[in-house]
């Protein structure tokens, strides 16, 4: 029976007790693993320094780091648990993804606007009188008398 490989990313925190040296061993000793238990590798980030939101095994700041595989499903659980048994992750958790044509993960990251803005939105900006807060309180004070 032939196994059929399944998208997986695996997010992880190593412990910021590690210096920069370290985390640049266990990471490369992490994507060897991963090709030891028959994954290719799709991406890879390096861990980078975060500080948490909350404290993890009395830790504020973590090394963040993710990887993008394929992998057989067969061979998950040995994965996890190899990286449940290692003292230096402190949190680790693997899904499975769907990849697009051409991925690119930096275009998570994009800073477009998530809105669009209306063809005449700008227009109505630049013909849009100031007023000055004299004005405005004489206008309010109008309304106010209306609505008594």
């Amino acid at each position: 029976m032939e196994q059929k490989d399944t998208n997986y990313e695996l997010s992880f925190w190593f412990s910021s007790r590690l210096d920069e040296k370290e985390i640049g061993q266990k990471f490369d000793n992490l994507l060897k693993q991963l090709k030891d238990f028959g994954a290719l590798i799709i991406f890879s980030e390096l861990p980078q320094l975060k500080q948490l939101a909350y404290p993890v095994k009395k830790e504020n700041n973590a090394y963040f780091g993710y990887i993008q595989f394929k992998f057989p499903k067969e061979s998950l659980f040995s994965l996890e648990e190899k990286l449940r048994l290692d003292n230096d992750v402190l949190r680790s958790m693997i899904f499975r993804i769907k990849l697009k044509e051409k991925q690119q993960v930096s275009s998570q990251f994009s800073k477009k606007p998530i809105f669009k803005k209306q063809k005449g939105e700008e227009e109505k900006k630049t013909q849009e009188k100031e007023i000055s807060l004299e004005e405005l309180d004489e206008k309010l004070n109008e309304i106010l008398k209306e609505q008594k």
